[in-house]
């Protein structure tokens, strides 16, 4: 990563941050529907530890329930096949994806269906004072996965995996997803 590069993520955390602590300290009263922090318990893995997640083609995101510091690296292995539409033969495509790409998906330059990841720094819950709807926020650096790559990780937050699509509900499958810590003497 370039000078400047590092400089716009530096800058984009420090805001995330700031965000999140005025969110925390200022609003969090949910009683008059003002936003409230979401908290998650998730847990670390050890350098060189492996965990398995499967990833459903028909859901968003999949929560890995691991929590990755910034600058950690983390190598990721999957294999299976997905459906971006259910039942039709012709959109079946494996981790890289359908080579296929739309400015609607939430990585555009990459295959629409492929594996991707997201780390998500802060959840933020708010509650609609007419209708009492609960709204998500969240702000979240996404990643391309794919069949097999190692990323180093772009925040400190929860590890999330998904389908490079935003319409997921009509599509099947599943993808076999391997996570690896990388170990500091191997980099």
């Amino acid at each position: 990563m370039n000078r400047s590069g590092a400089k716009s993520v530096i800058v984009f955390l420090c805001l995330a941050l700031c965000l999140f602590l005025g969110q925390l300290l200022l609003w969090d009263n949910p009683a008059n529907g003002a936003p409230r922090t979401q908290e998650v318990a998730g847990h670390h893995l050890a350098e060189g530890e492996a965990l398995v997640v499967t990833v459903p083609g028909n859901l968003s995101w999949t929560d890995t329930e691991m929590e990755v510091t910034a600058g950690q690296e983390i190598v990721f292995k999957a294999a299976g096949k997905i459906s971006l539409q259910k039942g039709n033969p012709q959109a079946e495509c494996g981790p890289e994806g359908y080579d296929l790409r739309t400015v609607q998906q939430p990585l555009p330059e990459n295959n629409l269906g492929s594996l991707i990841g997201k780390v998500v720094i802060s959840v933020m819950m708010s509650v609609d004072e007419k209708t009492g709807e609960e709204k998500k926020e969240e702000v979240a650096q996404f990643f391309f996965v794919g069949a097999e790559n190692r990323v180093e990780m772009p925040a400190p937050g929860r590890l999330f995996l998904g389908i490079n699509e935003n319409v997921s509900g009509d599509n099947a499958g599943e993808f076999k997803v391997s996570i690896t810590t990388v170990k500091k003497d191997d980099r």
